[in-house]
């Protein structure tokens, strides 16, 4: 690509120089044409350079909020199993407490027909 550039480059001052005047493209005037070139080209480097930093960037950042994503849903399913298993225990609990509260005061009042358990009641 660089030499394509060059040549092409070569080619058009030569035939510019050649319609304009009789003499051929001097040393300096090569010499300038290859600064106008390397110029570009250091110029057209420069802005790779800076978009491949840039993409360096982006890429580290992301990784970075891959592996914050992927510690967040880990720790979000551990948390979700937990609160399952903890509503799941309480569902057991909830029922056994009411049966085992049924079955007291089904007991108390066999045992004791002639007391109150609720003072609102009479």
């Amino acid at each position: 690509m660089k030499n394509f550039k060059l040549v092409t480059l070569t080619a058009i001052t030569m035939i510019a120089l050649s319609g304009c005047t009789a003499k051929s493209p001097t040393t300096a005037d090569f010499m300038r044409m290859h600064a106008t070139d390397e110029k570009e080209i250091g110029l057209d480097q420069k802005a790779i350079a800076k978009e491949w930093d840039r993409g360096s960037k982006l890429k580290t950042s992301g990784e970075e909020l891959i592996i914050n994503g992927e510690k967040l849903i880990k720790s979000g399913d551990q948390d979700m199993t937990l609160g399952r298993q903890k509503i799941e225990q309480g569902n057991k609990d909830t029922a056994e407490g009411t049966t085992i509260m049924g079955e007291s005061e089904r007991l108390f009042k066999e045992k004791y027909p002639d007391l109150k358990l609720d003072l609102n009641k009479e």
